[in-house]
């Protein structure tokens, strides 16, 4: 008998806590969508990820084929990626040529969505398996300019990682430079295995600075990243007992029940 009522009292002080726990919580925290953020890793957080919350449906092909083909100075045309989407087992993939009006040269837009053990490894791999060499890889950033970006958090940096890749001749002459930018954007595991990436690329001179070809790039994602996430708001904490208050009478007894219980509990275990 006092093992039963010893029992019945650790059970008891262990649901007065966890109600004291969920009146504590705040509902946006329990109930919101996860933050999905961007980042330069694929397997592992960098460290200076961005979180963001995403505006568009990045699973749906109807969303992925809506992603504006006219940007700013850009006109953009779709290829058709159903064989390398085969060839990946990626869920989602767009590729698109956007041509500016004030450059040369067009820059490529890359959208793929799949699972992170199937369909992901790093550009590095790719640009090799296309017999290009990485001349230079490294970090860079967008800062995002977007009026409703600055309103609600400033000045906003996006993480990038940078590669020149070069294809060279049988000769050793160097006969095609690009430059790519690309980055991660993440979700919890837990909830979701999907992962997306987004990547630019430009065709860049073969000989000295490729800067214009960079800066291109990054004012082309500069204007579409608003089109695809909005900043991640703050969530307000507001304790689940706060909110029941407001309810009146009916909070109050939600409140009075979930601490009568696990005490009458309590209570009852101490007389046993």
């Amino acid at each position: 008998m006092i093992k039963h009522g010893r029992g019945l009292a650790i059970f008891g002080i262990s649901l007065l806590i966890v109600m004291i726990l969920i009146l504590s919580t705040s509902p946006a925290l329990l109930f919101s969508p996860m933050v999905t953020f961007i980042d330069t890793e694929l397997r592992r957080s960098s460290g200076h990820e961005t979180a963001v919350r995403t505006r568009m449906d990045f699973g749906s092909k109807e969303h992925m084929a809506a992603f504006p083909s006219k940007l700013g100075k850009w006109e953009g045309y779709d290829y058709d990626t159903t064989r390398y989407a085969e060839l990946l087992g990626a869920d989602i993939m767009l590729l698109r040529s956007y041509e500016p009006s004030t450059f040369t040269q067009p820059v490529f837009f890359l959208i793929l969505q799949g699972k992170t053990e199937s369909s992901f490894h790093s550009p590095k791999v790719c640009v090799r398996s296309q017999g290009y060499e990485i001349q230079e890889e490294g970090e860079e950033q967008v800062v995002i300019t977007d009026a409703a970006w600055s309103k609600e958090s400033g000045t906003a940096v996006i993480p990038l990682k940078k590669l020149v890749a070069v294809k060279i001749s049988e000769d050793g002459k160097i006969t095609e430079r690009r430059v790519l930018l690309y980055c991660y954007v993440k979700g919890n595991r837990f909830y979701n295995d999907t992962i997306t990436m987004l990547q630019m690329e430009a065709l860049a001179p073969i000989e000295g600075s490729y800067e214009g070809a960079l800066n291109e790039e990054k004012e082309f994602l500069s204007q579409a990243i608003p089109f695809m996430f909005e900043p991640e708001k703050e969530t307000q904490w507001d304790p689940l007992f706060m909110e029941l208050v407001g309810w009146g009478i009916s909070g109050y007894i939600i409140i009075a029940l979930m601490s009568i219980v696990p005490i009458g509990i309590i209570f009852y275990a101490r007389i046993r």
